[in-house]
């Protein structure tokens, strides 16, 4: 077996074309849903810091944890080799040619954000942490469909662990944001319950949600996929959601039914239908058959050469044109060079548009009625 000679997410890679800044005009040309997206995100993330300043300090430390905790999963999925199965398009701002400025605010949106609403029901740690992983997925689905059909990253052709899929949208994907954020937020809740007060019980819940929301989330997972004969699959996904529901629905009747919704919150409140409301437009208005992504991507080379992923399993080490199974072509450029990992990739058309458009639109409207749902203004009652 060969060894893929990939760059890692902290290699600089000078031998490399790449850019830490693009121009946006540039940028519209080949990727424009990707521009939209991109900054989409920026902001949001920017709109959630100053809602976590305005109510305080443990929101303070939810975004913050949010910020470290999930660029730190990201990174050891790209840094191991044996997971590394997925390539980021080249962004307007780019801090590496693997890490785009934009991915971190990705992780703070879909963990702060459901973190908080859901915090807003008053709900027991265990019905909260299982609410909070499951708005998760309402908040990132969207997302992931779009993102990937728009080639604003590219997956691993032959991974098992991402083979089964929904609207392109690897189901492990799915049960990875499940279980990381339920994780993310279980921990966070007993972190932020130590005896410890000021600097020193912000220092110890970041410090405990950064070094085991992964490990959590991995064994979490290797559990499930055991359903599905050792990778993600329906199964798994049914069978978490239904465990999650389960415990939330075991939780609600012991509530907080009083507790009351910041005025702060109103920036949320602002804030998400607009998110959900710009991945529907993309969805109307751009055709994935138009987009252009030249970056780094999986290794091109000679078709069915095997290696190991991280459970053991076989896949192929290089992509080939001959034995494509993804959702993008080489018709718009020349065929890479072998062992190429910088080339360009065409986005293909759309094969079932109608379904494609009512998995994004049904998803996003769940998400505004439930976010809308947990950041309503709910004012304390008053006996008497």
């Amino acid at each position: 077996m060969t060894t893929m000679l990939a760059t890692s997410p902290f290699d600089l890679a000078p031998e490399l074309p790449w850019r830490h800044f693009t121009s946006p005009a540039d940028q519209w040309a080949v990727l424009p849903s990707f521009l939209v997206g991109e900054w989409m995100f920026i902001a949001l993330a920017i709109v959630a810091l100053v809602h976590a300043r305005a109510c305080g300090r443990d929101h303070v430390l939810t975004w913050i944890a949010a910020l470290v905790a999930g660029t730190a999963n990201d990174l050891f999925f790209m840094a191991l080799p044996l997971v590394d199965n997925f390539w980021q398009a080249q962004a307007t701002i780019m801090l590496t040619p693997r890490l785009p400025l934009y991915i971190p605010c990705v992780y703070v949106c879909f963990m702060y954000l459901p973190t908080v609403a859901v915090r807003r029901l008053g709900l027991g740690r265990w019905a909260g942490a299982a609410a909070t992983g499951l708005l998760a997925i309402v908040f990132y689905a969207p997302y992931d469909i779009v993102g990937a059909k728009f080639l604003w990253w590219t997956w691993h052709d032959t991974d098992l662990p991402i083979a089964h899929r929904l609207l392109g949208a690897p189901i492990g994907s799915s049960m990875w944001v499940i279980t990381f954020v339920a994780a993310f937020a279980w921990l966070l809740d007993w972190g932020r319950s130590r005896p410890t007060t000021g600097a020193r019980r912000f220092a110890v819940a970041l410090a405990i949600v950064a070094a085991c929301s992964t490990p959590v989330m991995m064994v979490q997972l290797t559990a499930l996929q055991q359903l599905d004969g050792g990778v993600p699959g329906i199964r798994g996904l049914f069978t978490v959601v239904a465990i999650y529901g389960a415990v939330l629905v075991r939780g609600w009747p012991r509530r907080d039914a009083d507790a009351a919704a910041p005025i702060a919150d109103r920036w949320l409140r602002a804030a998400v239908p607009v998110y959900f409301a710009t991945l529907m437009t993309i969805v109307v208005v751009f055709d994935p058959a138009t987009h252009v992504a030249t970056g780094v991507h999986q290794t091109y080379g000679p078709c069915k050469v095997p290696a190991k992923d991280i459970a053991g399993l076989v896949r192929y080490e290089y992509l080939c044109a001959e034995d494509l199974d993804e959702d993008f072509t080489f018709d718009c450029a020349a065929p890479p060079a072998e062992h190429a990992q910088w080339y360009t990739v065409c986005g293909r058309a759309h094969t079932d548009r109608p379904a494609w458009l009512l998995g994004v639109g049904a998803l996003g409207g769940l998400g505004i009625a439930l976010f809308g749902f947990m950041l309503r203004a709910r004012p304390r009652r008053h006996a008497g």
